[in-house]
């Protein structure tokens, strides 16, 4: 993502769900549907592990203090709430379903924020700095190794392209 971007993500996340669900996406790289789909149980919080997908993975310092604003306004608006799921608003507070689809598209999508381009940014990233392992990126990122490899190989040759420029630049 270019500066740009991350920029504009930040001026349009205001809200402590929309907050977190960007801190998801970027910290974790968690799709929409796992992220809708994420329940109380889900979440140890005093040993800041989440399960995202049927993943175990450690909380960041991101969406570990996103959670903790989002759960402190869940809690204080929707306080005999029967649902489990993390995020919840006025409809589904009063049952037991996820919030839906829509609900993440008229938040952020609508808005200009793709969680699937945030996402594939913190993938990649990942990618730079372990060097391009595939099978480090499917275990991280509980991916396929088809999609850990097609990350792999933008990242090598992202990779090659800085070493062949810091080449030409020291040739000149």
């Amino acid at each position: 993502m270019t500066d740009a971007e991350v920029l504009a993500v930040e001026q349009i996340a205001v809200t402590p769900a929309q907050r977190l669900i960007i801190a998801l996406a970027a910290v974790h790289a968690a799709r929409a549907t796992a992220i809708r789909r994420l329940t109380l149980d889900d979440l140890d919080l005093p040993n800041r592990r989440i399960t995202i997908a049927g993943h175990i993975q450690r909380i960041g310092e991101l969406p570990h203090q996103t959670l903790l604003a989002w759960l402190a306004q869940r809690r204080v608006t929707w306080p005999k709430t029967p649902n489990r799921h993390v995020l919840i608003n006025a409809k589904t507070a009063l049952g037991s379903e996820p919030v839906s689809a829509e609900y993440l598209k008229r938040h952020l999508l609508h808005q200009g924020v793709y969680l699937e381009r945030i996402r594939g940014d913190r993938v990649l990233h990942e990618a730079l700095i372990v060097g391009a392992d595939p099978l480090h990126l499917a275990l991280v990122f509980n991916m396929s190794h088809t999609t850990a490899s097609r990350y792999a190989a933008i990242a090598q040759n992202l990779l090659d392209d800085q070493i062949e420029q810091t080449a030409y630049d020291d040739d000149s």
